[in-house]
């Protein structure tokens, strides 16, 4: 495969546990939206197809956090040699930390250059998305925008509302803050979320940790789609908004990727949680 122009790639040739298995990690960009992408260890020596998951970081953070503070490709590298998860292709790109709908409404560029470059699969049961809160935020909305593209969801730590000062609040009319001026993407979270899940996405995952300070929201999120009666997974554990947590929802989550979901969430990795989980709800 030729690589194009502004795209750095950087080969995994070994690792201090040694595995079998060794990803790619390439660094690129695509109109000022950096990004890094983990490609399976044969990308390159064959002709295959991959599904693909885009993982968004926080506020304040960016495209290399992954890599700094959960060390994602060596987690990638031994799940997959372990055989409990898929071959996938993982885009890690930066996000704009802005809530007025400019991220969410550009994001469909970011997936035409990347799927115009990898071999990725068109159908969208081999599409997911997933991010810790601002990042779970934009995963939310990118996702029902895009209600016919992801068939996976992971909302981690996820913030639900565009109103800084309804974070707290445990109301139902504080989930989404939605006023009068609240941009125009927005205003319509309701009417996509049921497009969504008409389509029967195959997992929509949720997860929090009781003292994360974004809790009351993840509840009212939690309690709206079991009002609307759409299906999804509940993950609570301990501890709060920290990479401790999200290292373990992302191990959770990983698994269930463009596989059948299981009857209840794997508990090998319960011990990667701040405290004994509180809550493995499936809905």
């Amino acid at each position: 495969m030729r690589i194009p122009i502004g795209i750095i790639v950087c080969w995994i040739c070994c690792s201090i546990h040694a595995q079998q298995y060794h990803g790619t990690l390439l660094y690129t960009w695509n109109n000022n939206n950096s990004m890094n992408i983990y490609l399976p260890q044969d990308y390159f020596s064959s002709e295959e197809y991959y599904p693909v998951l885009y993982l968004l970081h926080g506020v304040n953070d960016n495209e290399l956090c992954w890599l700094k503070e959960v060390n994602v490709r060596l987690m990638f590298d031994e799940l997959i040699s372990k055989g409990e998860m898929r071959e996938m292709i993982i885009v890690m790109p930066s996000v704009s930390g802005l809530v007025n709908g400019s991220y969410e409404s550009s994001f469909d560029t970011i997936m035409s250059y990347v799927e115009s470059i990898f071999r990725i699969y068109k159908n969208k049961e081999f599409h997911a998305i997933a991010g810790i809160s601002l990042g779970g935020f934009y995963a939310m909305h990118i996702s029902h925008r895009c209600y016919n593209h992801f068939d996976y969801v992971g909302l981690f730590s996820a913030i639900y509302t565009t109103d800084k000062k309804s974070i707290f609040k445990k109301e139902r009319e504080a989930l989404f803050g939605i006023t009068q001026t609240s941009p125009i993407i927005y205003k319509n979270t309701e009417k996509e979320l049921e497009k969504l899940f008409q389509c029967n996405p195959k997992l929509y995952f949720i997860s929090i940790g009781k003292h994360d300070f974004l809790y009351n929201q993840n509840v009212l999120f939690r309690n709206y789609l079991k009002e609307k009666k759409n299906p999804f997974v509940y993950h609570e554990t301990g501890g709060g908004h920290d990479w401790k947590n999200w290292q373990s929802y992302l191990m959770i989550f990983l698994p269930l990727l463009f596989n059948d979901l299981p009857d209840t969430i794997n508990t090998q990795y319960k011990d990667l949680e701040d405290d004994k989980a509180l809550e493995d709800i499936i809905i």
